[in-house]
Formats: C-alpha cells, structure tokens, sequence
C-alpha cells in the first residue's frame, strides 16, 4: 500500500466518522442488488479515495460482484458441502430446483443464486443461506424453495481437559486479575512464557509478535489490536463457534493484548458469510461496557480498550494478515509485500497487533494461570490446547478442545465415533484448503505441528474433513483447484496463472502430465507473495503422492 494512500485513509479514518469505500458499496447491494458507477462516484466522495481505487473494490470481493435479486439464496461450495453431497450434486440440485444459474438472477429481479464459501455449517452439510438465515443438513433444500429456511443447527461442543482453556464462558477474570495483579510488561513475560503459538495456520508465537508492538513509542491511541475472524478455511467453524457462542472470551483476551502492548482500540474482523457473528459480538460488547469490563477506565484501573466489529465482503484471502488490514480500510483485500509487518506499519500505518480469534482466546487462561500452567496442558507437546472441529461425515460432528499431541484415530475414533455407516477413512484434510492430505492408514500420526509437518500436512486452523472409500481424489484435486483459482487475489502473476493452469491440467479429459503439474506446483510454491498460492501445491502433492493412479497422472 503506498504512503499517499495511507496518509488519504488516515484523513477519512471511518472512526473518526467517515464510511470507509467498501462500507457504501456494500450498503449500495443491500439497497438495489448490485454496485453502480453512481454508487462508485458517491464511495469515492465519502471515503476520500480515487474513483480508480473504489472501481478496484467493487470489483474485487464476491458480495460485490455476485447480482441480487429480491430474494437472495447462496449455496456453500465449500469442501465439508462438497464431501457431503459427493461433489457438487447439491449445487447442481439447488440450480434445478430453483431456476436460476449460479451467480445470475432472475430475468424478473425476484431471485438470485450465489455461490459462498463457506457458511460454517460444516457439521451438518450441505449448507445454504436464504437472506440471513443459514439451512444445513436434510432437506434444507427442499425447505429454500419452498421459502421457509429454517436456522440450523449449531454444533455439539466438548472438551477433554480437566479444566477447558476454550470451551468455557468467558467471565473477564483473567483481566481483572491481571490488571489487579501485573504490570503490563509482566503479562507480556507470561505471554511469550507460555509459548502461545498463533492458531491462524503459520503458528507464530504471539508473545513475539505483541513484543514488537509493546516496544513502540507510539500514544496507545496511535496502537490497534486486530482480530482476524475472516479466516475462512472450508471446513471450520472454530472461529465462528468463540465469535457467536462464547464472544466474551475473545474481548477479554483482546482487551488483555491491549493491556500488554499499550494499545486503547480494537477491530474485530469477522466474515459475512457468518450471519450471527457481528450481531452476537456486538451484543457481547455492549454487555461488558456496560459492566465496566470494556470502554474507559476499566475496573476502575486507568486502561482503556474499546473495540468495534467490522464485517468482511467474500474473500478468502482476506485471512492473510496484510490483506486483512487492507480490507479493514476499505480496499481490495489483496497481500501486500514484508517488511514492513503490522506491528510496524499495520492499520493505517500504525503498529498493529494481528492474531487470529482462538489465539487471543488462550490468553484469559494465561493471565489467570501462568506460563507454567499453560505449558502443563499438553506434556511432550506444543503448549497449551487446540480447538478441532469434524464435518458432517462423521458420527459425532461438533467442536472438540484436545490437547496438543493426541493422535488422530483417537480425534476420529472415539471423539468423532468414526464415519457414518461404517465406511472407512480414506483420506484428512487438516488445517483447510492449504493443508496436506492425509491418508487413513496414517491416523496414528499425533495432532501437533512438527508430525503432521513431517507427513507434508499441516496442523492450521484446526478443522478435520473426513472422506471416505467413494470419493474420487481427481475430483477433489478439481475442487481444491478450482477454489484456490477462484480465491486468489491476482496481486502475483504465479498464483494467478499458476493454479488457474493447474486446474486446467487436472479438468482435461486425458492422464495428468506430472512433470508440468509438478513445475507448476514449484513455481507457486516458492514465487508465490502469500501463503494462498504457496499452500496450494500442499494438497495435490499429498494427491499425487499417495493415489497416483486416481490422479491420473502420467
């Protein structure tokens, strides 16, 4: 992002009043169905940007560009949708029953079909939206085009440790005993005792990263604690389980970041393809200023912390950190190059704290237990405990709280009681869309970092998707494809071109040519500028590795 464009988005900060660019347009949808070069002028004029840079956003993001009809429906292609209706066929079966193409609207203005990705209803797929509210699982369809979507339901939740770290309300004690008890440099030396490691896929130690930040000169005015809770891998709803059913947690342990590193503000950035999140944490933030645990003068203590919610448009890569702070001020949400990180030059070019949702929810254990008892949870292994969460494949679905270092045949076996009918596992996929494939005759490898690293997987956000003995692996190599050709933002040319040739190879009616798929895995792998287009040899290399003659490749 370029320092012109910065110092306009610092004049016409949106919380100083102004609505950033990608506020108007959104709210242009909401009104007529879609964006218009008028609705492009009046963004320009009320977030002080150039009518070029405002053009790029509406073009950008999927809530933009999909049309809107009076009713508006969305179908999940996300993989749990996927691996729960074999392929696409509810896709297909939701344009049939309703009569409309995906992404079109009726000739008529009365409805839409859009695609979304996805709705965080993983446990009872396949999932579809009907305006704000999310049907999943038997006979939603029917229940869309008969026009009485009913809300699904939410995930059975449970923990295995004595004293969950996660699965528990949050009652802001954490906070009140740190500040009671800590300085602000004492919780950081907990914090960074702890080893927390960043629940968001890269695992980077939070204490480190709050560090840089903390050691800023800046005015907390000027420092920001920024929640990604736009991080939509396909396949987990652990984000959207702490937003929507325990929002408390995750206030406390933002307010303690802001405690620790000296910052007074916080956003919390969740997606709109999760229609009760922002509703639920707003709640939730009214709530606790009203108790005096957000907002000024804080228990009395002299800190400060006030935090807003803001709502995403549809982009996966808005996940990534830097992509994140870009739609935060209302531009495309595209990756930008580092240096500078955030906690040097992040929200409006000020240092930002950035972590995901269920890293800052660890902290409210920290500040009331320790480093050493944080350590304690999980012996011989990452510290700490990790939120999973199974699809609908599985007897038990829900989100379960494990320990670091649990094998997986006891997560699939006796926590998620196995796949439904007794069919086998044929393959996991771990940590979303940029995870390796795991085969079943691997599920004794332990549910941590480095083991999951060493079988070319990746331990990430912590969703587990399960497909059995009938799913052709071509046709999940096509879907993973085509969703990372669909996501990238096009900022890098080898991700851009990379994974669109890649599905290319992969969609052809002939042997894969290994070689060629191969070159192309290595150049996004090692060019690309994000995780996104780096991440997605991850999958297919698993693919080829393990069902080679089901790839078909050559």
């Amino acid at each position: 992002m370029s320092r012109n464009l910065i110092e306009l988005l610092t004049r016409f900060d949106a919380g100083a009043g102004a609505p950033t660019a990608l506020d108007v347009l959104k709210q242009a949808v909401d009104d007529h169905g879609e964006v218009t070069d008028d609705d492009r002028r009046r963004a320009a004029e009320l977030s002080g940007l150039p009518e070029a840079t405002v053009h790029g956003v509406s073009t950008y993001y999927d809530d933009l560009t999909q049309p809107r009809g009076a009713r508006h429906v969305r179908v999940c292609t996300g993989t749990a949708c996927w691996a729960a209706s074999g392929s696409d066929a509810h896709v297909a079966a939701a344009v049939a029953a309703l009569g409309v193409g995906l992404g079109c609207r009726s000739d008529d203005g009365a409805l839409s079909l859009g695609e979304t990705v996805c709705l965080g209803f993983c446990h009872t797929a396949p999932a579809f939206r009907d305006g704000e509210t999310v049907d999943a699982g038997p006979g939603a369809l029917d229940r869309i085009v008969a026009g009485h979507a009913l809300p699904a339901v939410e995930p059975e939740w449970e923990s295995t440790l004595a004293e969950p770290v996660l699965i528990r309300p949050g009652d802001f004690s954490g906070l009140r005993q740190a500040l009671a008890g800590l300085t602000p440099e004492q919780l950081l030396a907990e914090v960074q005792g702890a080893t927390l490691r960043g629940r968001g896929g890269a695992g980077f130690p939070a204490g480190q990263k709050w560090s840089f930040v903390a050691r800023n000169p800046a005015p907390p005015a000027e420092k920001f604690i920024v929640v990604n809770g736009d991080e939509g891998d396909p396949g987990s709803y652990i984000d959207k389980y702490l937003m929507e059913q325990n929002p408390a947690l995750l206030l406390e342990g933002m307010a303690l970041a802001g405690f620790a590193v000296g910052a007074a503000r916080g956003f919390i950035y969740c997606r709109s393809e999760y229609p009760r999140s922002k509703p639920a944490l707003e709640a939730a933030i009214a709530r606790a200023v009203s108790a005096g645990e957000l907002g000024e003068n804080i228990l009395g203590s002299g800190f400060s912390f006030h935090v807003e919610v803001r709502e995403g448009a549809g982009s996966y890569v808005v996940g990534e950190e830097t992509a994140l702070l870009a739609s935060l001020q209302g531009l495309r949400g595209v990756v930008s190059a580092r240096p500078p990180f955030p906690a040097e030059r992040g929200y409006h070019g000020k240092p930002t704290v950035v972590n995901n949702v269920e890293t800052l929810c660890n902290v409210p254990f920290i500040a009331r237990h320790g480093a050493a008892a944080y350590c304690e949870l999980s012996p011989g292994a990452t510290p700490g405990s990790k939120l999973i969460c199974l699809n609908e494949r599985f007897v038990r679905p829900g989100v379960y709280e494990v320990r670091f270092g649990t094998p997986l045949r006891e997560i699939c076996e006796r926590l998620g009681g196995g796949l439904k009918d007794g069919a086998p596992i044929k393959a996991l996929q771990i940590g979303g869309p940029l995870g390796g494939i795991l085969p079943g005759s691997l599920l004794d490898t332990a549910f941590d970092f480095a083991a999951l690293a060493a079988e070319g997987c990746m331990l990430g956000h912590g969703g587990i998707v399960a497909f059995d003995d009938a799913t052709d692996m071509r046709a999940l190599a096509r879907h993973l494809l085509r969703f990372g050709a669909h996501e990238s933002c096009g900022k890098c040319f080898p991700c851009r071109v990379g994974l669109t040739r890649a599905l290319e190879l992969v969609e052809a009616d002939a042997p894969v040519d290994r070689g060629r798929l191969e070159e192309l895995l290595e150049t996004l792998e090692v060019a690309s500028l994000c995780a996104h287009g780096g991440g997605m040899p991850a999958p297919i290399r698993s693919l080829i590795r393990h069902w080679p003659a089901e790839l078909g490749v050559a």
